[in-house]
């Protein structure tokens, strides 16, 4: 195999958590269904199936407004047990063709085919059979595609979802961009997306004819990075491993032991906010939280939290944090130091807000607002009030 032929291959199961449901209910399959989470006052679609999506429930709709539009619309919980099962199931079988795998989660795979060729012939014709034995051993239609690097590979699965093969040669990922939406471009949401409408550019490749100096015009410097990303520039190597055993860890070591509530939850506080801020600039949410005291007789006590859905914002974070340490503690013996952890790591059920009332998103935008501030001027920039007590 040429060494500059193009090997990396990208896995996309189209909404992975409705053909996760169909592969386990088949009855689903001639069924409009979607996904959304239970219990909550602003609760949207954050997943359709296909044939919901063909009768126009979208994510990010209400559910009421989707069941008024669709009196017949099946509305399931997420099965995330059932989707985490599914995800092993596909990185183990990619796993016998190459050691070079970085497993995304959520139906999202990629593999590093260099220097196989030997082993199973042209890279093209591995990503046919890989994607033929995830039909047939797991039930899952998706969309597999052949690239140079990772932002190409990606991009073309999104072109030829829900299911398909693309190959993308080396040196012809710029006449491939060129002509695909700009919606397909990783960065590109609501807010960039109706900026780009205003200037009419509807097309990657009009983004990438841009030169620096019209970037920055109406893009500002971070648009640099979508620009040299339009010209299908990217030097990122893959995150090799499984996403079920990443975490987010902060620790905080007192500068004298305490025996003061307070000082603890404030510490925690700044700690929480610190890991869950890295954790959505990576797009992810945590299913649970842990706490581990340190206390100055040498000994330790921990406490874990857990829900079925998903924690992502600073303060149901925190609040499940607070709540694991008041579970830890029990012991009037002075802290000297604890840790938190972030862990069962999944991609972010993130609601979009494109169909939700103003007063319902609102938490969701002022995260959103706050993490930008944070992002530009440091994570100590702007914090809770509580936070304020830890150090002084």
């Amino acid at each position: 195999m040429h060494e500059r032929e193009a090997s990396i291959v990208h896995i996309n199961i189209t909404d992975f958590a409705a053909a996760v449901a169909i592969a386990k209910q088949p009855r689903l399959a001639s069924r409009p269904f979607a996904i959304a989470l239970e219990g909550s006052a602003r609760r949207v679609i954050i997943t359709a199936s296909r044939k919901a999506w063909e009768e126009g429930i979208r994510v990010g709709m209400p559910v009421s407004t989707a069941q008024r539009m669709l009196p017949s619309l099946e509305v399931l919980p997420p099965d995330l047990q059932s989707a985490a099962k599914a995800d092993s199931a596909i990185a183990s079988l990619v796993a016998s063709y190459s050691p070079d795998i970085q497993c995304d989660r959520g139906g999202h795979v990629y593999l590093d085919m260099k220097g196989t060729g030997r082993l199973f012939g042209p890279v093209v014709d591995s990503a046919l059979r890989i994607r033929k034995e995830i039909r047939e051993q797991l039930g899952l239609e998706g969309a597999v595609a052949v690239a140079s690097n990772k932002l190409v590979a990606k991009i073309g699965t999104r072109a030829i979802r829900p299911c398909g093969l693309a190959q993308i040669r080396e040196g012809e990922e710029a006449s491939f961009l060129a002509s695909q939406d700009v919606s397909l471009l990783s960065g590109v949401g609501n807010a960039i997306g109706r900026i780009l409408s205003v200037a009419g550019i509807t097309q990657i490749g009009q983004i990438a004819a841009l030169d620096d100096n019209q970037v920055i015009a109406f893009l500002g410097r971070r648009g640099l990075a979508l620009r040299d990303a339009a010209r299908g520039l990217d030097t990122s190597s893959l995150q090799k491993g499984a996403m079920n055993k990443r975490c987010f860890t902060r620790k905080v070591n007192f500068a004298e032991p305490i025996l003061n509530l307070e000082e603890l939850k404030a510490a925690l506080v700044a700690s929480a906010e610190d890991a869950a801020l890295q954790m959505r600039q990576e797009a992810m949410g945590c299913q649970a939280v842990q706490v581990i005291l340190f206390w100055s007789d040498g000994r330790t006590s921990e406490a874990t939290k857990r829900t079925k859905g998903q924690w992502l914002y600073d303060h149901e974070i925190e609040s499940e944090l607070f709540g694991a340490a008041l579970q830890a503690l029990g012991r009037r013996v002075r802290l000297l130091a604890f840790t938190i952890k972030l862990f069962d790591i999944s991609p972010a059920l993130k609601q979009t807000d494109l169909f939700i009332p103003e007063i319902l998103h609102k938490r969701e935008s002022l995260q959103h607002t706050i993490d930008e501030v944070r992002q530009k001027f440091g994570p100590g920039i702007l914090t809770h009030a509580t936070a304020l007590y830890h150090g002084n």
